[in-house]
């Protein structure tokens, strides 16, 4: 939805004023600021180069899905990127489903796959941020699913917590620092993880392991035990990203609650540490 340039800046908060002024754009009255894919990643850094399914998708401004496969292109802990393919949180953009060119994502020792999403600090505290939650789940055959039974543990739930550690196993949570055109990393950089907060050390983004796949299948996506341990000991085909805010949370019996700044996640890439 359009909102005038003077409106959109009447709202800003130090929280949200960046992500509210980038998606006014998405209208397509505003400036493409994307950047053309002119960074190779280092081999083995195996991004997620196909996608299966976006319903949201024009072609044009923040609604090209090829911007969810063309490289990562961070903008830091202080803004989000403008390389990204744009979920909605209501409207067309409901979900987007990458893959690895046919092959599969492999379960290996730690973190499998990064999801490189669009969350920023505010005023500097890490624990304060500007954030779009998704769902994760993985696939072998693009019907069923399973997740990583995600948690939001704030205090009442009807009410949103920027605080990330209110956020658990969902992605959108972490800056995106890694950049292939300015800040280029390896595979092992990307997944260098040595405080356990499931965040990238270097290069940011949201750390997803297939070990910690749950059975549950509260969200009728086709999840059992046996999927689940398939899924966990021979790898993932697919894998959907899902706006938070499109899905029911059991403790309250209504969506999610989001950022009141927020339209909806923001694509930038997906990374997986082994591919066959």
């Amino acid at each position: 939805m359009f909102r005038s340039k003077t409106a959109i800046l009447a709202l800003c908060t130090l929280t949200a004023c960046a992500q509210i002024e980038k998606e006014s754009l998405q209208s397509g009255t505003g400036s493409n600021n994307s950047q053309s894919a002119q960074g190779t990643a280092f081999p083995g850094v195996y991004l997620a180069d196909t996608v299966t399914e976006a319903p949201g998708h024009t072609g044009s401004g923040y609604y090209d899905r090829n911007k969810a496969t063309n490289g990562v292109r961070g903008g830091g802990t202080a803004t989000g990127s403008l390389d990204v393919f744009s979920l909605d949180n209501s409207g067309t953009s409901s979900h987007i489903v990458l893959s690895w060119a046919g092959k599969k994502v492999k379960n290996s020792t730690g973190a499998d796959f990064i999801i490189y999403e669009n969350a920023f600090y505010s005023g500097g505290n890490a624990n304060q941020r500007f954030m779009d939650l998704l769902f994760v789940e993985v696939s072998n055959d693009n019907v069923n699913y399973c997740g990583f039974a995600p948690d939001f543990s704030s205090v009442p739930e009807s009410t949103y917590s920027m605080n990330p550690a209110h956020w658990q196993r969902f992605a959108g949570r972490a800056p995106v620092i890694y950049n292939v055109d300015s800040y280029n990393l390896t595979a092992t950089q990307l997944f260098q993880d040595n405080d356990a907060n499931a965040e990238g050390d270097l290069g940011g983004g949201d750390l997803f392991d297939l070990d910690n796949l749950s059975a549950d299948n509260s969200y009728a996506t086709g999840c059992n035990t046996t999927l689940r341990d398939e899924l966990k000991t021979n790898g993932f085909r697919y894998l959907r990203l899902t706006p938070a805010a499109r899905r029911i949370n059991a403790d309250t019996g209504a969506a999610f609650v989001a950022d009141a700044a927020s339209f909806g996640p923001d694509i930038d890439g997906i990374v997986a540490r082994t591919v066959e």
